[in-house]
C-alpha cells in the first residue's frame, strides 16, 4: 500500500462555542468535517445545531443554491409519492425537518433542518467524499470550471475527493483530522492510504465496518442503475463508525463474530465483493459476496452509518446520472482494495 504524508491536526470537542452571540437554542455544529465553517470564508456561516438535536444548514442565495437544495428535499420529503424510486431514495438521506430563520449579524438567516446522523455514536469517527469526476454543473463559467479542476488535481482522475475526515484516537481521547491541503493532493496512487487513515488500529473491526460500507454503497449504486429522477453534482457521501472500540467488541461478542475465519473465508475465496458476477452459492450475499448469515448481522449494526449530502448543485433530469456512477463505482473499488488488505491482516 502507497504512503501518503500527512500533517495531523488534533481536536479536542469540549463543547460548543459560546462567544458566538446565538439564540440560546442554537450552537456550532461540533461534527462538521468539511464544507463552510461558522466565522470563516466569505460570508461566515456554518453548519449549526439546534435544541431539537437538528443540524441546520445555512442556504445560500448565490446561484440559486439554497432554493435548489430546498426543492430536492422537498421533492423527496414533503411532495407525496408513490414513486418506489423516491421512497427509496429517502432511506440514504438524512431526514428532512423543513426550514428554520435564525436571527444572526441583524439578519435572519435561512436553514435548512437535518437530522443528525451523527447523534447516535458516543465518537463518531466522520469521512466526506465529494462523488464523481465532474463537480460543476453544465452552464458553469469558464473560471467556475478552472477553480473546481485546481482545488483537486487527480480529482478526475480518481473520481471522487476526500473533502474532510476526522478519527476517534481512544488513546488520546480525542479526534485527530488531516489538514485540507492534505486531501487536495492525493492521487490514485496515495488514495488508498488515505482511505486507511479513516480506519481503526484493530484489522477485525475495520473489516466490519468496510463490509458494512461496502454493501450500503453497492445497494447506492443499484439505485442510480435505475433512478432516472435527479443528477447529483457535486454531492457528498457522508461516512460515520463508532471510534469506541468496546462498542465493537460487545456487538461483535453477542453476534459470534469474534472468530474472523468465517468471514475471511468467505470474502477471500469469493473474490470479494462483485454484484456483477454470478454466484452459484444461493447462501451468498448478491451485493457483497459474502455469506447471507454474516451480511445480516453486520448490515443490521447501528455502529456506522452512510448518507448521501449536498444537493446544492442537484437538479431534475429523466437522464442516467453516469458522472456519479463512475465516483461511486471508483470508490467501491478502492474500499474493496482495502477489505482484502485487512482481512489478510486480521
Amino acid at each position: 500500500m502507497f504512503l501518503v504524508k500527512s500533517s495531523i491536526m488534533e481536536i479536542n470537542f469540549q463543547g460548543p462555542n459560546k462567544q458566538q452571540n446565538f439564540p440560546d437554542d442554537i450552537e456550532i455544529f461540533p461534527n462538521q468535517v468539511a464544507g463552510h465553517r461558522h466565522g470563516q470564508g466569505r460570508l461566515g456561516l456554518g453548519i449549526l445545531k439546534n435544541k431539537s438535536g437538528h443540524v441546520l444548514k445555512p442556504l445560500f442565495e448565490d446561484a440559486g443554491r439554497g432554493v435548489k437544495e430546498i426543492s430536492f428535499y422537498e421533492n423527496v420529503f414533503h411532495h407525496n409519492h408513490s414513486d418506489p424510486i423516491i421512497e427509496e431514495l429517502r432511506s440514504f438521506l438524512p431526514v428532512y425537518h423543513g426550514i428554520q430563520d435564525i436571527y444572526i449579524r441583524s439578519k435572519n438567516i435561512k436553514y435548512l433542518c437535518l437530522e443528525d446522523v451523527s447523534e447516535t455514536f458516543q465518537n463518531p469517527s466522520i469521512l466526506d467524499v465529494k462523488i464523481g469526476p465532474i463537480t460543476y454543473e453544465k452552464e458553469a463559467s469558464a473560471s467556475k470550471i478552472k477553480e473546481q479542476k485546481s482545488k483537486y488535481l487527480y480529482g478526475e482522475v480518481c473520481g471522487f475527493r476526500i473533502l474532510g475526515m476526522k478519527v476517534y484516537d481512544e488513546e488520546k481521547q480525542l479526534h485527530v483530522s488531516q489538514e485540507k491541503p492534505f486531501f487536495r493532493q492525493l492521487s490514485p496512487d496515495t488514495m488508498a492510504s488515505a482511505l486507511d487513515l479513516f480506519l481503526t488500529k484493530d484489522k477485525f473491526i475495520n473489516s466490519l465496518i468496510l463490509c458494512g460500507f461496502i454493501h450500503k454503497l453497492l445497494k447506492l449504486d443499484n439505485w442510480f442503475s435505475r433512478q432516472r429522477k435527479f443528477i447529483f453534482v457535486g454531492s457528498s457521501l457522508l461516512f460515520i463508525y463508532e471510534g469506541t472500540s468496546s462498542f465493537w467488541k460487545t456487538w461483535i461478542y453477542d453476534k459470534g463474530l469474534h472468530c474472523s475465519n468465517s468471514i475471511k473465508n468467505s470474502v477471500v475465496e469469493h473474490n470479494i465483493p462483485d454484484i456483477h458476477r454470478n454466484l452459484v452459492n444461493t447462501d451468498m450475499c448478491v451485493f457483497c459476496g459474502l455469506d447471507k448469515n454474516i451480511c445480516t448481522e453486520v448490515l443490521n449494526c447501528n455502529l456506522f452509518r452512510v448518507n448521501m449530502i449536498d444537493f446544492a448543485h442537484s437538479s431534475p433530469s429523466e437522464e442516467k446520472d453516469m458522472n456519479y456512477i463512475i465516483g461511486l463505482n471508483k470508490l467501491i473499488d478502492y474500499l474493496k482494495g482495502l477489505l482484502k488488505v485487512h482481512l489478510q491482516n486480521s
